[in-house]
């Protein structure tokens, strides 16, 4: 099976999982999978949530790393993560120097977590700068990969 469509196949499981687990929300956690590694990225509503998220992908066949940006969710946060997500990518279509058809952007409570690929660590450095400056953004963190071409 080609790494696109097994990734995939992995993530489906892992989405699907999630859906028809007590106490998780889909809504609220995203799955992306590159060359078997996964990266949940999102909220839950306790601590002890966490580890059965991890336990999810861990019990989940072709999983070869896990990496994960999970916190516990907040009543209420000082900005909509649709509009933070909405600006982000607007600015990364704009942006010359980003290719953002292989960036991937999460958005959890505020904080901006990237996956994908970029051919180099400007790329990278770009995407960050631009979430840096998104007003009420808490943290920004990168999953990116820089692949040379």
């Amino acid at each position: 099976m080609a790494s696109i469509t097994k990734d995939k196949f992995i993530q489906s499981k892992i989405q699907s999982k999630i859906l028809f687990t007590k106490e998780l929300s889909s809504m609220d956690l995203e799955v992306e999978v590159f060359f078997g590694e996964v990266y949940i990225i999102g909220l839950v509503a306790k601590e002890e949530l966490m580890q059965k998220v991890v336990d999810i992908a861990k019990n989940t066949d072709g999983v070869t790393k896990i990496n994960t940006y999970l916190r516990v969710k907040q009543e209420k946060y000082p900005c909509s993560s649709i509009e933070v997500l909405a600006q982000l990518k607007k600015e990364l279509l704009n942006d010359k120097a980003t290719h953002v058809t292989n960036i991937r952007v999460a958005v959890a409570g505020c904080d901006v977590v990237f996956t994908g690929v970029v051919d180099s660590i400007e790329q990278e450095k770009h995407a960050i700068w631009f979430a840096k400056h998104i007003e009420n953004v808490g943290d920004v963190y990168s999953y990116l990969k820089v692949v040379k071409k």
